[in-house]
């Protein structure tokens, strides 16, 4: 009986782990995670990547789809308003019903004794729900529409803005794409910089335009035959990462940032309209509109601030860049529609020769200096 007790609690030992072996397999464990996770987070970022694709797939058939309405190409921005070009292809996004809830045109009120706060509300407080056809315009900008967003940029769903003058969106979407206003332009703040000078999607001044919508065909905008470098060799969106830190560097007040200077003074992107894309004295451009004229990606460091902690650099040459570079999360690519509809990703060691082509419309236009 002694002995085979004995042999009972052998037996009892062979089958336990030791400290050594139990160790021992949660490093194999810990070896195949840290070997499956950059597959898993690959395979993720893969798929965000497709999806950004195919918003400018989107992007692109809508476009293509409101030249075959309108005979012309989108204003990018109206000047001294405040429209963008990604309000006016809503209906071909098959969103007719928000496009249907703004007042464009800076005589709407005038026109259709509707008053309007375009962009922004003049106080930081207005409430909720918006019932007030006054708001309308800052409910369609306070809208998240995905196809407008890359998956990759990994941006809050809504955050407070405040324009230069200073006015006030609570809770303002950020976007992800900017229609390609040139391909020579290296500073917003050029005189007509991006006002109709080479690109596709550039800015229109339509202080004289009243009531509520833009006669297109009779402005200074792009129809597909002024396109002579052709369609699948010229931009029209591209990518454009929003610097969501900068909001942080430049502190706030009241919950709000602090206002941007009106030379532009962050990379912020937006969309359907903007209070600094409104008025005389407004320049910020770069909220819906980019140039080919500088590198894509540039200064994606993450210590490299260019326009300074502060925005003390806004009127350097390195901050203007900045603000109109396209650029991504993708991970040394930069992904966009071309006038045909078909998207194209290109590294960010392209040749800046080629990269500024890419940009006009026309074999006529030369790189700035």
């Amino acid at each position: 009986m002694y002995v085979g007790h004995r042999s009972e609690n052998r037996k009892t030992r062979q089958l336990a782990f030791t400290l050594v072996e139990l160790l021992v397999v949660i490093a194999i464990i810990g070896i195949l995670v840290a070997l499956l996770l950059p597959a898993v987070q690959a395979a993720r970022e893969a798929a965000r990547r497709n999806s950004c694709k195919n918003n400018l797939k989107q992007i692109g058939l809508a476009l293509q789809n409101y030249h075959g309405a309108h005979g012309v190409l989108p204003i990018g921005a109206a000047l001294e308003e405040g429209a963008m070009w990604t309000a006016f292809i809503l209906p071909y996004l098959e969103d007719t019903s928000l496009k249907d809830l703004m007042t464009l045109g800076e005589g709407g009120a005038a026109v259709s004794g509707i008053s309007n706060f375009q962009w922004a509300s003049p106080s930081p407080v207005y409430a909720y729900p918006i019932t007030s056809i006054e708001y309308k315009n800052i409910e369609a900008v306070e809208t998240l529409i995905p196809v407008y967003r890359c998956p990759s940029a990994g941006l809050p769903e809504h955050m407070p803005d405040v324009s230069s003058y200073p006015w006030y969106v609570q809770r303002r979407v950020p976007g992800s794409y900017l229609g390609c206003a040139s391909g020579v332009v290296v500073s917003q703040n050029t005189p007509h910089a991006m006002a109709g000078l080479d690109g596709v999607l550039y800015g229109v001044n339509v202080n004289a335009v009243q009531g509520e919508g833009y006669p297109e065909s009779s402005l200074d905008v792009v129809s597909y035959k002024k396109i002579t470098d052709g369609l699948s060799k010229t931009i029209a969106v591209g990518e454009a990462s929003f610097d969501i830190d900068a909001l942080t560097r430049v502190g706030q007040a009241n919950g709000y940032p602090r206002p941007e200077k009106t030379i532009g003074s962050r990379k912020d992107h937006w969309y359907i309209g903007g209070d600094d894309t409104d008025g005389p004295s407004a320049r910020d451009s770069s909220e819906a509109l980019g140039s080919t004229g500088v590198a894509p990606n540039i200064y994606k460091g993450p210590l490299i601030y260019p326009c300074g902690l502060q925005e003390e650099n806004a009127g350097s040459a390195e901050c203007q860049a900045y603000q109109i570079s396209f650029s991504s999360e993708h991970g040394g690519t930069v992904q966009v529609v071309m006038c045909d509809g078909s998207v194209q990703a290109y590294e960010e060691s392209v040749d800046l020769d080629i990269w500024s082509k890419l940009g006009t419309r026309s074999k006529d236009f030369d790189r700035l200096p």
